[in-house]
C-alpha cells in the first residue's frame, strides 16, 4: 500500500472542490456517486473476507500457509485499489473554482467528496478495528509487498493517521459544514442534474456521517493513550465556533469552506503519477497508425481506469475505430441489445473495462493527460479474425468488473480478461494463464511479454516521457522501444530479442 495516501484523507477538505472541466468530460457526479457506492460495496466485501482469515493452528504453533499468504497480498491490494480509486474521485474536486460552469452543483459537490471520504474513512476504521486482537495478521499487514508497491508499516501508518488530532480536527470540521448544508437545503435541488440521485446522495452521505462519528469515538478509546482532552483535538462547542469564525471571515459558508481547503491543502497533490500530454501531431500521427483490433497497454495516471493488478502496464484497451458502423466495416454487422447499444456513441473507438464494467470510450482521453506511458501492439489477424474479435469484445459490454480478478470465471470482466476471452484462439494467438493471489488470471505485463516475445506481433510504437520535455510524450518504435523497456522494466521484458 501506498503509505502515503492515507495521510491525504487527513486532507479530507480537498473532497469539497467542484469539478474541473476536463474531469467533467468522462464523468457526471452522478457517474461519481455510483462509483463511490460500486466501492463500498467491494470495499465491505474485502474487509470482511480479509478479517475472516485464521491462520493453522499446528503443535501450538500459529501461522499462514502461502495460500493463505497470497490471498491477504491480494485482498489487501483490492483494499488499496479501491481506497485509491475513491481518492481520484476526492482529486476530481480539488479544484473549487467560481469559472467553474457548474457554480450552482457547488453544495452538491461537497457532498459528494465528502461522500467519497467518508466511504474510505468507514472502512480503513473497520479494518483497523476488525483485525485487531489478531497480532499474526497485523504483522501481515505491515509487511511491504513489493509486487503489489505496498509498502511496509502500511496498516500501522493507517492507525496513526485515524488518531492524528489534525485529522480528527479537519474530519470534524468538515462533519460541522455538512450539518449546516443539510440544515440549509435549498441548494440542494437547485438543478436538474442531481434531482434523481441527491434523496440517496444525502441518505448515505447521512448515514456514513454518523458512521465517522462511532468509528472516531471507538478507535480514538482504544488506539489514543491520552485523554480526549489532551490530545489537542477540539470538542463539539469548539469546532461550532471555529466554524463560525471561518463563515463570518469569508463572508458566507461555502466561500469559507473554499478558503479552508486552500489554506490546509497549499500544494499538496494526490500521490498519483502525472499523465504525460501528446500534441496534435502526435495524436494525427498516432491515429493514422491504428487499425482496429490493435490493443493498448497503458499505466493511467490514478483515474479509475486504472484499477489492474500490478506491473510497468496496468490497464489495456482495444481501439476497434469509430463505431460508426456505415463507416466501420469491423463493426457493421455487429447487433447490440437495447441496453449495450445506450453504452456506446458513434465517436467512442475504443473499448476497456473498468469499475463501471465494460465499456466503450475515446481514445483521447487518455492523450490529453491520463496515461502516463502507451504500448500499442497489432496482432498478425485476418479481416475475418478482427471481425470476430470485435464481435467477442462486444458481446461483454455492460458486464461488471470483476475485483476478484478471477479468470475462471466468466459473468464478471477486468480488462485483460476480455482480452482474452476476445483474442486468444484467434488466429495464432496462444496466451497462457498464471496464478496469482491463489487465483488463475493474467497481468498486462504477462500480455506485455507475450507480444514482445511474439514473432508475428507487430509493436506500432512505444509512448513515453519526453526526458528533454517533461510531462510530454515521446514515441520510441521497433528497437528503440525495446531497449527502452529492458532499461526501464526489465522484470517484465523477459527476452533476448
Amino acid at each position: 500500500m501506498d503509505r502515503y495516501f492515507p495521510i491525504k484523507i487527513i486532507l479530507t477538505v480537498s473532497i469539497f472542490l467542484f469539478l474541473e472541466a476536463i474531469f467533467a468530460q468522462r464523468w457526471t457526479p452522478e457517474d461519481d456517486f455510483n462509483h463511490i457506492k460500486t466501492f463500498d460495496a467491494v470495499l465491505k466485501k474485502t474487509v470482511t473476507e480479509l478479517s475472516n482469515i485464521s491462520p493453522i493452528k499446528k503443535d501450538n504453533n500459529e501461522y499462514f500457509s502461502n495460500k493463505q499468504y497470497d490471498q491477504i497480498e491480494g485482498l489487501y491490494f483490492r483494499y488499496s485499489l479501491c481506497t485509491r480509486s475513491l481518492l481520484d474521485i476526492v482529486n476530481a474536486y480539488k479544484d473549487f473554482s467560481n469559472r467553474s460552469k457548474y457554480t450552482k452543483n457547488n453544495v452538491q459537490a461537497f457532498i459528494l467528496g465528502y461522500c467519497a471520504t467518508l466511504t474510505i474513512y468507514k472502512y480503513s476504521a473497520e479494518l483497523i478495528l476488525n483485525t485487531s486482537g489478531k497480532p499474526l495478521l497485523i504483522d501481515k499487514l505491515n509487511e511491504e509487498y513489493p509486487r503489489t508497491e505496498i509498502k511496509g508499516g502500511g496498516l500501522d501508518f493507517i492507525i496513526n493517521n485515524l488518531t492524528n488530532p489534525d485529522y480528527i480536527n479537519n474530519l470534524d470540521i468538515a462533519h460541522e459544514f455538512y450539518q449546516r448544508q443539510i440544515n440549509d437545503n435549498n441548494q440542494l435541488y437547485d438543478t436538474s442534474e442531481f434531482d434523481t440521485i441527491i434523496i440517496e446522495l444525502i441518505k448515505t452521505t447521512t448515514e456514513l456521517s454518523s458512521a465517522y462519528i462511532n468509528h472516531k469515538k471507538t478507535i480514538i478509546d482504544k488506539y489514543t493513550i491520552l485523554p480526549l482532552e489532551a490530545a489537542d483535538i477540539m470538542q463539539v462547542t469548539t469546532i461550532e465556533e471555529t466554524v463560525n469564525d471561518m463563515i463570518n471571515a469569508a463572508g458566507g459558508q461555502l466561500k469559507a469552506i473554499q478558503e479552508f481547503l486552500f489554506t490546509l491543502t497549499g500544494d499538496i497533490r494526490m500521490p498519483l503519477v502525472d499523465g504525460i500530454t501528446f500534441s496534435r501531431r502526435q495524436k494525427r500521427s498516432l491515429r493514422k497508425s491504428l487499425k482496429p483490433g490493435d490493443i493498448i497497454l497503458t499505466f493511467s495516471s490514478g483515474y479509475l481506469s486504472n484499477i489492474f493488478l500490478p506491473g510497468y502496464f496496468k490497464h489495456v484497451l482495444t481501439f476497434t475505430g469509430t463505431h460508426d458502423q456505415k463507416k466501420n466495416k469491423y463493426i457493421k454487422d455487429i447487433r447490440l441489445k437495447p441496453e449495450q447499444q445506450k453504452l456506446i456513441s458513434t465517436e467512442h473507438d475504443i473499448i476497456e473495462a473498468n469499475s463501471d464494467g465494460v465499456t466503450t470510450s475515446k481514445l483521447e482521453n487518455y492523450l490529453n493527460g491520463y496515461a502516463n506511458r502507451m504500448i500499442i501492439f497489432r496482432p498478425s489477424l485476418s479481416d475475418d479474425d478482427i471481425y470476430t474479435v470485435m464481435n467477442n469484445l462486444h458481446s461483454y459490454l455492460g458486464v461488471a468488473y470483476d475485483f476478484d480478478f478471477d479468470l475462471e470465471n466468466g459473468e464478471k470482466q477486468t480488462c485483460i480478461e476480455i482480452i482474452y476471452r476476445s483474442y486468444n484462439g484467434i488466429g495464432n494467438i496462444k496466451i497462457d494463464l498464471e496464478e496469482i493471489f491463489g487465483t488463475t488470471t493474467l497481468t498486462g505485463d504477462n500480455l506485455l511479454e507475450y507480444f514482445i516475445k511474439d514473432d508475428k506481433t507487430k509493436l506500432i510504437l512505444l509512448a513515453v516521457e519526453n526526458e528533454n520535455k517533461p510531462g510530454r510524450a515521446e514515441f520510441l518504435t521497433d528497437e528503440d522501444a525495446i531497449s527502452y523497456l529492458k532499461q526501464n522494466a526489465p522484470e517484465e521484458i523477459n527476452t533476448s530479442n
